[in-house]
């Protein structure tokens, strides 16, 4: 999905109108792919400017780096996994494919709050993400999940917990 989101907004990438960081968390491989696509659609060059690749060797680095890009990020474009519960910080999520049962529920969720939208089609990310920006429709979800999004879970676990 990330290649084709690149390839999508390559235009706007080059002239800066938009970022995009990929994140390929721990795993080399993924890292190399991203790199080798960038390099193949003409973007190296954007590479640490209009495009980031978040990847650490160790899970604790990678954390730290992928919790300091969620301060910049403006959209999350993510599957409905535990990523679906930053929707509460403010931040409106497109919703990749889901994988498994917990996803769905994850994705239904979302749906609900009005905090995030099914991804359309990747490879014509220029032409819906925008009309989506232009629309409002994003600063909207932000405000949604803000409001709507459950942001004691941790407390009310540990509250339920105490009973027992």
């Amino acid at each position: 999905i990330g290649v084709k989101i690149l390839k999508s907004l390559s235009s706007k990438i080059k002239t800066k109108e938009i970022k995009i960081i990929l994140v390929a968390g721990i795993r080399k491989k993924v890292k190399e792919y991203f790199l080798q696509n960038i390099k193949r659609l003409n973007l190296r060059r954007n590479l640490n400017k209009s495009i980031e690749i978040i990847w650490e060797k160790d899970i604790e680095s990678y954390f730290k780096k992928f919790n300091q890009a969620l301060r910049k990020t403006d959209i999350l474009w993510t599957k409905p996994s535990e990523l679906s519960f930053y929707t509460a910080l403010g931040v409106p999520i497109i919703i990749a494919p889901p994988i498994g049962s917990q996803e769905d529920f994850n994705k239904q969720w979302l749906l609900r709050l009005g905090s995030a939208i099914p991804q359309e089609n990747p490879n014509y990310t220029e032409q819906w993400l925008f009309d989506f920006l232009e629309s409002g429709w994003f600063a909207e979800a932000a405000m949604q999940g803000f409001i709507e999004a459950e942001k004691l879970g941790t407390l009310n676990i540990e509250n339920k917990l105490k009973i027992y």
